[in-house]
């Protein structure tokens, strides 16, 4: 099962320092002229309330994803859709950085990028069955799946961008997870690990500038894109929404947890507050880096386990996620809210 395919790996090597070397040149760019014009963005978000960086390192992260993906990768029809969907939602998020966009707008933007992205392939049509074989599922189940995943990775890294590296360390670890995989012989996808070396390039890059004490952030046009990228990867490598979910377990479940918090509360489940685990960690007293090291090498952790793991080791560790997080749930989000 661990056995590697035969590849050349300058095949992977070179896309991955072109795409690194774009999103590290073109992210010291967006900053210098963003402090020159004052592109700061045109909104104080929970995420980040310092009103005196940069909040378009998504741009960087976009241009040296999409360079790389039209020099590298061979097109077709779901790599097309993954191409369009990845750059509606860095335009909305983009216009959201400079003129904040209303909810329910981005709501319709979201719901037409996956839209475009399903009717271009980017659809789950099956999944591994634990007990062996695959379970099939029938064409509107499958599209109803893919979009609630589309729409949890988009929001999740989305809200992962509060702290400095953490949506970025966390889309590393998931492209670092996906290469390997998918250069085991039993999996044997090549072109899917040549994916994940761009979309690693492309946010390395720009961690080098966001990593804690930030230089730059990536607003809502990075984080976007990097949930939408993460979830379509999941699908078109053939569903592996079961190790995607192992890596952003914890994640995930925050974000869930909070929209029904929110809706118990009378308030929209995409209002914005700073309750969510990072943010509750920070007023424990423990520190924004080692926050930012904790949530990572937990991630970290659970992606190795997907990497070694077989089907049922994997709804054990998702399990166990689960578990977890009901104890957090009990101890830390309960107990008292933070002021």
């Amino acid at each position: 099962m661990f056995n590697l395919i035969q590849v050349n790996w300058t095949n992977f090597i070179v896309p991955l320092l072109v795409a690194g070397g774009l999103s590290w040149i073109l992210t010291w760019l967006v900053k210098d002229l963003g402090i020159k014009y004052g592109w700061h963005g045109g909104q104080q978000t929970e995420q980040h309330n310092d009103r005196t960086k940069v909040r378009l390192g998504g741009v960087a992260i976009y241009l040296a994803f999409l360079i790389g993906f039209l020099v590298f990768v061979p097109l077709d029809l779901p790599r097309i859709g993954l191409l369009i969907g990845a750059t509606i939602i860095f335009i909305m998020g983009l216009a959201d950085d400079l003129y904040p966009l209303p909810a329910w707008i981005k709501i319709i933007i979201q719901v037409i990028a996956v839209g475009l992205a399903i009717k271009f392939g980017i659809r789950v049509e099956q999944i591994n069955n634990p007990l062996g074989g695959v379970i099939v599922f029938p064409a509107g189940l499958g599209v109803l799946i893919s979009a609630g995943w589309l729409f949890l990775t988009i929001n999740t890294i989305n809200v992962l961008d509060g702290l400095d590296g953490l949506a970025g360390g966390m889309a590393s670890i998931f492209a670092v997870v996906l290469f390997w995989l998918s250069l085991f012989m039993i999996v044997n996808q090549p072109e899917m690990a040549l994916m994940a070396v761009l979309l690693l390039g492309s946010v390395v890059g720009f961690l080098y500038w966001n990593w804690y004490p930030a230089k730059i952030f990536m607003g809502d046009s990075g984080s976007n894109l990097l949930g939408f990228l993460i979830g379509a990867l999941a699908i078109i490598s053939g569903g592996k929404l079961a190790t995607a979910s192992l890596i952003l377990g914890f994640p995930i479940l925050d974000l869930l947890w909070s929209g029904w918090r929110r809706m118990r509360q009378g308030r929209s489940p995409f209002s914005p507050d700073r309750e969510h685990l990072h943010h509750r960690l920070l007023a424990a007293g423990v520190t924004h880096p080692t926050v930012v090291k904790l949530i990572l090498a937990t991630s970290a952790a659970f992606g190795v386990a997907a990497l070694l793991a077989g089907a049922w080791i994997k709804l054990l560790c998702l399990a166990l996620v689960g578990l977890i997080m009901i104890i957090l749930i009990r101890t830390v989000f309960l107990p008292k809210k933070i002021k």
